[in-house]
């Protein structure tokens, strides 16, 4: 699916975002089931959110968006812990 220039390229890139920053995980490109790489970004669609959320009105999407926006503190809190640990 992907031309093989792209994946070069992917991979080049791969390389050096991952030398900046080494204690994170970074992932281009994946296997399908027919064993050909292929953009992660294949598998991306948008989601609709769920009917309890858009009920809720101003307070349940502040709460929403609070959660939303700790999952960058939580990922790195696991990569240090996870870092502490190793």
């Amino acid at each position: 699916m992907e031309s093989e220039q792209l994946l070069v390229e992917a991979d080049r890139w791969l390389a050096e975002v991952e030398k900046k920053f080494p204690k994170r995980n970074f992932t281009a490109t994946v296997v399908n089931l027919e064993g050909v790489s292929i953009f992660v970004t294949r598998y991306i669609k948008a989601l609709n959110p769920p009917e309890e959320a858009l009920a809720g009105g101003d307070v349940c999407f502040l709460q929403h968006a609070t959660i939303a926006a700790l999952l960058c503190v939580i990922q790195a809190i696991l990569n240090y812990l996870c870092f502490i640990v190793i």
